[in-house]
């Protein structure tokens, strides 16, 4: 009876590992293969919500970066997985937010030039419009682009937001996270050159 008690216990306990591994391997199979916004957009743009949900700071730091070459640092996030190089006469702060996202703001204090990332968590392997009007509260999509970023699937387009008005975005899905990268639209060849550097790490 011991015995027969202890092969159900092996038994199921192998069912378990059986389970976890296959969820293991869904998810990194399924779960990292990239997605692009898929939004119906009506003139160029979609209806605008009130956002009451807009999360606020709740802590800051300066990440340590490295120089990488002439002119660039090296800025790496091994939690949200991601690095880039960015011009030196930028500084990077990192912001905390609610729901476990994260804001990381490259700015020049100087002048207005710099752009930031926004990374939150994201279960879904498309951008809906729920999803685009809260992070995007004007709606503005325009001519948008499909691009590639760190071999990943990504929607480039012309946005607008209350801090930085007439805006340059790139948005992508990779490993279970959203990012989103914006600057000013003036500077949007500018923003060109750093995403090429963009690496999933």
């Amino acid at each position: 009876m011991i015995l027969e008690n202890k092969i159900v216990l092996l038994a199921g306990l192998v069912c378990v590992l059986v389970i976890i591994a296959g969820g293991f391997y869904w998810y990194k199979t399924a779960g990292n293969q990239g997605a692009v916004i898929v939004l119906s957009a009506n003139g160029g743009s979609l209806a605008a919500i009130d956002d009451a949900s807009t999360t606020v700071p709740l802590s800051e730091s300066t990440p340590v970066t490295t120089e990488s070459t002439a002119g660039m640092r090296l800025y790496q996030n091994a939690a949200f997985h991601f690095g880039l190089l960015f011009p030196d006469n930028l500084v990077a702060t990192e912001y905390k937010e609610q729901g476990g996202a994260l804001t990381v703001s490259f700015q020049d204090s100087s002048t207005s030039e710099g752009f930031e990332v926004f990374v939150t968590p994201y279960d879904k392997t498309q951008i809906d419009q729920a999803r685009f009007t809260l992070d995007e509260p004007s709606g503005t999509f325009l001519q948008p682009q499909n691009v590639v970023v760190g071999g990943t699937p990504a929607t480039m387009f012309y946005g607008r937001n209350g801090i930085m008005g007439d805006t340059r975005e790139v948005w992508f899905i990779r490993g279970g996270y959203l990012y989103e990268v914006a600057t000013y639209k003036a500077l949007d060849t500018w923003l060109g050159g750093i995403i090429q550097t963009w690496k999933f790490i």
